[in-house]
């Protein structure tokens, strides 16, 4: 199996320790929120073997890096932010070979509805919107508008958090004018502390009808985060459950809070 793996420094929640944004390796989201004037810097990088083009359906291996991400909570109850992927290519394609191309912004905001702040269990809605950047010329994005809103709750089981989010994804289709595609977005994911490590598992992905550059898909992971503090990590497999997300591919990144908002009963 071909891949490019693409690996960062590695990371976690320390038990017992505030809660960040923590959303990081995972897809899903959790519902919590962190304290108010929190400001958080993400970077990372992924990469997913056999991933077909959109455009030829011939597969090639993927990559994503850096992905740069701030998150700011101005109230207790929100957290918005902004994630750029600077860069994103493609190995080994058939017919474009080696191929990279500057990637897409997402504008993403999340509301606590329920919950206490910085709790494990909590309700909440999150909104978001990625915008059409990427040049499809070599199948490396859509350059679509995709647009996602979705419920999110998280819920303490004993030491372990289950996290499920459910909602629509609205994706331009980037082959037929004015044509769109309706998903059912989805994530279920469990969050497990032992130590000074975070094991994670998660499936999550779009349900629905699909076109070329606008699949549904759907993928599982695995992984951990490791450490605590301000600096934190994280690492996971993916392996992708539906053709259009690839075969087997890996995530990391790191996580940096450069201000921490004062805690609040």
């Amino acid at each position: 199996m071909r891949c490019s793996l693409i690996l960062a420094a590695a990371f976690s929640l320390a038990a017992g320790a505030r809660a960040y944004a923590q959303t990081r390796p995972l897809a899903t989201e959790e519902a919590s929120t962190a304290a108010a004037g929190t400001v958080v810097i993400e970077a990372g990088a992924q990469a997913l073997s056999a991933e077909p083009n959109f455009l030829t359906g011939a597969a090639r291996d993927r990559w994503d890096a850096p992905e740069l991400r701030l998150v700011y909570s101005p109230a207790g109850n929100v957290e918005l932010d902004v994630e750029w992927t600077a860069r994103v290519g493609a190995r080994g394609d058939p017919d474009f070979g080696d191929v990279s191309d500057f990637g897409d912004v997402a504008l993403r905001a999340k509301v606590r509805l329920a919950g206490r702040p910085g709790g494990e269990s909590a309700v909440g809605v999150r909104f978001g919107v990625v915008l059409p950047q990427t040049s499809f010329g070599n199948g490396l994005g859509p350059n679509a508008l995709r647009t996602s809103a979705q419920v999110l709750v998280s819920r303490a089981i004993g030491s372990a958090v289950l996290h499920l989010d459910a909602g629509v994804a609205i994706h331009d289709e980037p082959l037929r004018a004015h044509e769109q595609r309706d998903f059912l977005a989805y994530g279920a994911a469990v969050t497990w502390p032992v130590a000074r490590v975070t094991l994670l598992g998660e499936v999550a992905g779009l349900a629905g009808r699909g076109s070329p550059g606008a699949d549904a898909r759907s993928e599982a992971r695995a992984g951990a985060r490791l450490g605590g503090g301000r600096l934190r990590g994280d690492i996971a497999a993916r392996r992708g459950l539906s053709r259009a997300a690839g075969e087997w591919g890996i995530t990391a990144g790191v996580s940096w809070t450069v201000r921490e908002g004062p805690a609040r009963p």
